[in-house]
Formats: C-alpha cells, sequence, structure tokens
C-alpha cells in the first residue's frame, strides 16, 4: 500500500477513549518533562483520554 493510500482524513479521526473528533496537534500545556507531546489532541486542547495503563492512545479511524 502506497503512503498515499493510508492516509485518512483528520475529520475522519476520533478519541477512542471518548468517541469525540480529534485536532492534529499537540495537547496545550504539554511539560516538557513528559518528553515529546502527542501528536493529536481533543479540539479543545486537552490530552487524549488515556487508556488503562494511562498512556496516551492514537486516534482511531471512524467509518462512515
Amino acid at each position: 500500500m502506497t503512503a498515499a493510500a493510508e492516509r485518512v482524513e483528520l475529520s475522519a479521526l476520533v478519541c477512542p477513549g471518548c468517541g469525540r473528533p480529534v485536532a492534529g496537534e499537540p495537547p496545550t500545556g504539554w511539560p516538557d518533562r513528559a518528553g515529546r507531546p502527542p501528536a493529536f489532541s481533543h479540539r479543545d486542547g486537552s490530552v487524549l483520554c488515556p487508556d488503562d495503563r494511562g498512556r496516551v492512545p492514537e486516534p482511531v479511524e471512524v467509518l462512515r
């Protein structure tokens, strides 16, 4: 599969924890001591809902 075929529209991505749409920007206020920020956040700038181990997940694609 080519890179172009693997691309997903941002509007098709949601937080796997709550199902809200995501933004293609890091969460606001991510502390430097936490390391590299995630590439995605909720549209309000908050971090995506952590999984049961406290890890920040990648967004998931919603099939329409």
